[in-house]
């Protein structure tokens, strides 16, 4: 298996991008503007505009450059923009802001816009620059959508939130509110506890077993068993199989625990490594109050809500009210517990009780039984809680709904799943996502309306709306009436015709004759036709809206158009070989087979390149081996 950085088709596909070939605006997006564009009645309106910048707005000073370009309620690009904007192809009035603000050069009305935003997206004819604007809006949306995915899924843990502490120590901090003391006193126990064996905890059994572990039970403390009446088998069994003796024999253990004292208490110490200062026998091994001297009283438990034993309420109580003296909150959690009720009649009540209220709280902490003590109880002295800080220690969940609220308004939001990004909600118009389908969609509505005849009023070829305008535009219904300066001009549109009336400039006739007629047309249109107008809105407006999200997203993504490197070569070579990676993602993959011009070699071999990227995946998961890298040794 070869293991070279490019394949063949990585070579081709990348002196294809350093050529500026490869990638073009998605054939399938053009095809369907063509098709939107050459429908009768687009096709004619686009033809009075064309007409109407060139012979009015730049060399006739009776028609103001505003009635061609920006008017909104007068002006020939933004006519039906309040209306049936398909109809004329215009910026739907609601975007004019974000989308509009034309120039004296007609630009292909709304569909150009579309255009002209796709190709800006592919550098313009400069494939370097659509490289950089890829690597800014990857970074951005992959730095973003954690945020977004994050502030979506504050939820998971909203239902064990105690307190900020419990999250930020991973709940350590509610077995023991002084974490400092706390680790301190653990330290000083050595090996004691076993953590893996905390359904145990307290029992006299689980020392043994824990102490056979360590370096074997002490043949002393072996005879004090034996003459007590644990025999050897008994022993054996716990020692080397681990199995829990009867509560007579945990009862008679413990009894010879408080017998092991002095230098025999010190032998035990050492195994365990415990400094633990004031024990007096090995049963205080199992005592809370003397094995965590400097900290017990800060015990604490998680406690249920009411009577919902599953609720854990957000307040911690104290174990402890005194030494050996528990809180009487505890006793209806545990009352009913089988290990309690043994454990009880092994160790005095308060002890077990206080035993089992530990465990329980030691449990909550995640990966609790992989530990060993010491490193449990390093860890503890290391960590820092909340303290002097009120308003943390104060929320009642992991997020405030102000903050959510806020971080939800002040992001970016996209189509993917949890409302992230995705690349098609910065560069979706380059790959015709989802203009195409939409732009489809208008044509059809288009053809059945003109089929029914609606546009009739507008298009026909002897007193259609944009047959006036063409002819207004050409100066057939203008007459020199004095050479000037200034020029003295009457304007006569005929009888029947929309507009119809004398005007003093061609001015005028547009403004308060042809164009106000043209739109009651169109109103009269989406009136009569309101289901079909309807759906033409609403996938106008759509797009347009789709439109304003990409260049609200790249604005945010930082994405300068003016500013970006020309001809880098740099930014060619990095997406270049990086094509393999690119196919495995699903959402890139389709945007970059989208925007691949298949209709030459280098276009089929960026293709052809993230195909192959997940073919290797695919073979290399099977066990099959491959040879698509070039060596380059």
């Amino acid at each position: 298996m070869s293991d070279g950085p490019f394949s063949s088709v990585m070579l081709i596909a990348n002196d294809g991008l350093l050529q500026n070939q490869g990638l073009a605006v998605s054939g399938n997006l053009i095809i369907a503007i063509n098709n939107y564009n050459n429908t009768a009645v687009v096709s004619d309106y686009t033809s009075v505009l064309s007409n109407a910048v060139a012979n009015l707005a730049s060399s006739n000073a009776n028609v103001a450059n505003s009635t061609v370009t920006s008017n909104v309620v007068y002006g020939l690009q933004t006519l039906s923009a309040n209306l049936v904007p398909a109809i004329t192809n215009v910026v739907p009035a609601a975007y004019a802001s974000t989308l509009g603000n034309y120039a004296n050069t007609y630009t292909g009305g709304f569909s150009g816009v579309v255009i002209a935003q796709a190709n800006s997206i592919l550098g313009s004819g400069d494939v370097s620059k659509f490289c950089q604007v890829y690597g800014i809006v990857q970074s951005y949306i992959s730095q973003t959508n954690q945020y977004i995915n994050s502030l979506a899924n504050t939820g998971a843990i909203s239902n064990t939130f105690t307190s900020m502490n419990s999250v930020t120590t991973g709940s350590i901090s509610n077995v023991n509110s002084n974490l400092t003391v706390f680790g301190a006193d653990l330290l000083a126990l050595g090996k004691t506890w076993d953590l893996t064996n905390l359904q145990h905890f307290g029992y006299p059994s689980a020392l043994v077993y824990n102490m056979s572990k360590i370096a074997g039970l002490l043949p002393d403390f072996v005879k004090m068993l034996n003459t007590a009446g644990v025999d050897s088998a008994t022993l054996q069994n716990l020692t080397q199989n681990g199995v829990a003796p009867t509560a007579t024999v945990e009862a008679t253990m413990y009894q010879v625990m408080t017998w092991v004292t002095g230098s025999q208490l010190q032998e035990v110490l050492t195994i365990f490594n415990c400094t633990t200062p004031g024990l007096t026998s090995m049963a205080d091994l199992l005592n809370p109050v003397k094995t965590l001297p400097h900290s017990y009283q800060t015990l604490t438990i998680p406690t249920p809500t009411g009577n919902n034993p599953g609720s854990i309420s957000s307040t911690l109580s104290n174990i402890y009210t005194s030494a050996n003296t528990v809180n009487n909150n505890l006793l209806p959690l545990f009352a009913s517990n089988p290990s309690y009720i043994l454990l009880s009649t092994v160790t005095p009540p308060a002890q077990a009780l206080a035993n089992q209220a530990v465990a329980q709280s030691l449990q909550q902490i995640k990966n609790i039984f992989n530990l060993t003590l010491p490193a449990f109880a390093a860890a503890v002295t290391a960590l820092e809680t909340n303290a002097g800080l009120p308003a943390i220690n104060g929320l009642t969940t992991p997020v405030p709904a102000n903050v959510s609220s806020s971080l939800g308004n002040t992001l970016a939001t996209g189509t993917g799943p949890n409302g992230t990004l995705t690349l098609d909600d910065f560069m979706g118009s380059a790959a015709g996502i989802p203009y195409t389908d939409d732009f489809n969609q208008v044509t059809a509505n288009i053809v059945t309306l003109n089929a029914a005849n609606a546009f009739y009023y507008l298009t026909n070829t002897v007193s259609g709306a944009f047959t006036v305008m063409a002819n207004a535009i050409a100066g057939n219904y203008t007459v020199i009436t004095d050479p000037g300066p200034p020029e003295q001009v009457v304007v006569t549109i005929p009888s029947g015709s929309p507009g119809a009336g004398t005007y003093t400039s061609l001015e005028l006739a547009f403004t308060t004759g042809i164009i106000p007629a043209t739109s009651n047309i169109i109103a009269n249109i989406q009136a009569s036709y309101s289901s079909a107008t309807g759906n033409l809105n609403t996938t106008f407006t759509t797009m347009a809206n789709q439109l304003t999200i990409e260049k609200n997203n790249l604005a945010l993504a930082q994405v300068n158009f003016s500013e970006l490197v020309g001809n880098s070569r740099s930014a060619v070579m990095a997406l270049g070989s990086n094509l393999h990676e690119i196919g495995k993602d699903p959402n890139n993959s389709a945007f970059f087979t989208a925007i691949s011009n298949t209709s030459n070699l280098y276009g089929q071999a960026i293709v052809a390149s993230m195909r192959e990227g997940r073919n290797i995946t695919t073979m290399n998961a099977a066990g099959i081996g491959s040879d698509t890298q070039i060596p380059i040794r």
